[in-house]
């Protein structure tokens, strides 16, 4: 990590004119930094903002700007050569390191880029060493993750009002609801159906163990055990098939119930055993009235 700074009067000039953001991408590359990601090297970025910091504040202060670009030198500097150095050394290090620079930025200058200097840095200067001196644990981690947008929205031209979605919506879930109840009759009757022929295969079952003839007594038992089945299913499925026509009429009286918009249409009723999703909803956004537009 290089911290030595060669930038010309036209460069500073140049990092000066613009944005923060902007200015220390420019300082980097000056310096000849490769690109970096912040969030990957954190000490990296530490030490441009730094750097620029310490210039700004010279350029703030009116310095020419050759003695800004001093200002940053001696911050390099000092960073590069403190390494490790307890702050009673570094601060006796810049005393003597600093020399050559103050004749050049004058007593004035000096001064004041010293009371700066020592009210950030030296301020912090065992949070520097900390930073600057220990490798940072690598603890970023990366995942290869799948992105499902959301599906594209219709156009204005094909939406609809709150009011006929609200209408479909209902009406949808009554045809859901009666297809599930009507799926439910049929495996009722079906049940019976099987049932009876259970208990039938089981009266006739009595005569295969009759060797010979089979007597007037056991054969009438037979044949009426089986005709009793018969008329209990035949009155059981007639009885599950009155409640499927009240079924039937009182769904029709629940959806003749919501009040139909104008120009609405009556949604297809679903296949029986299979639910129906509801109508998508239109959005709020852009009309309280109408779905909303395709949007990129």
């Amino acid at each position: 990590m290089a911290s030595t700074v060669s930038v010309t009067t036209d460069q500073a000039k140049t990092i000066a004119s613009q944005t923060a953001d902007e200015g220390k991408k420019s300082l980097a590359k000056v310096l000849g930094w490769q690109a970096f990601d912040p969030e990957d090297d954190m000490r990296q970025d530490i030490l441009l903002d730094y750097l620029y910091d310490n210039f700004m504040f010279a350029v703030g202060k009116g310095f020419p700007w050759s003695q800004a670009v001093l200002c940053m030198e001696l911050a390099a500097e000092m960073q590069r050569e403190c390494q490790g150095m307890p702050l009673v050394e570094a601060i006796k290090h810049y005393s003597t390191r600093s020399q050559p620079y103050a004749q050049r930025l004058g007593d004035r200058n000096f001064k004041m880029f010293t009371d700066q200097f020592f009210q950030s840095y030296m301020q912090h200067y065992q949070l520097y060493q900390y930073v600057f001196g220990r490798n940072r644990d690598g603890w970023v981690s990366q995942y290869d993750l799948s992105v499902e947008p959301p599906p594209e929205p219709m156009l204005f031209k094909e939406g609809k009002s709150f009011k006929q979605w609200d209408y479909e919506r209902q009406v949808v879930e009554l045809q859901t609801m009666e297809a599930e109840r009507r799926k439910l009759r049929e495996a009722q009757k079906q049940s019976l159906e099987e049932e009876g022929d259970k208990l039938i295969q089981e009266a006739f079952s009595r005569l295969e163990g009759i060797e010979g003839p089979v007597d007037k007594e056991t054969l009438a038992s037979v044949v009426g055990d089986s005709i009793t089945v018969h008329v209990t299913v035949t009155r059981d499925k007639l009885r599950t098939s009155i409640e499927e026509v009240q079924d039937s009429l009182e769904f029709k009286l629940e959806k003749n119930k919501i009040p139909k918009p104008q120009g609405a249409k009556t949604p297809t009723p679903p296949v029986s055993g299979k639910r129906r999703k509801s109508p998508d909803r239109p959005s709020t956004r852009g009309s309280s009235t109408s779905a909303r537009g395709k949007k990129k």
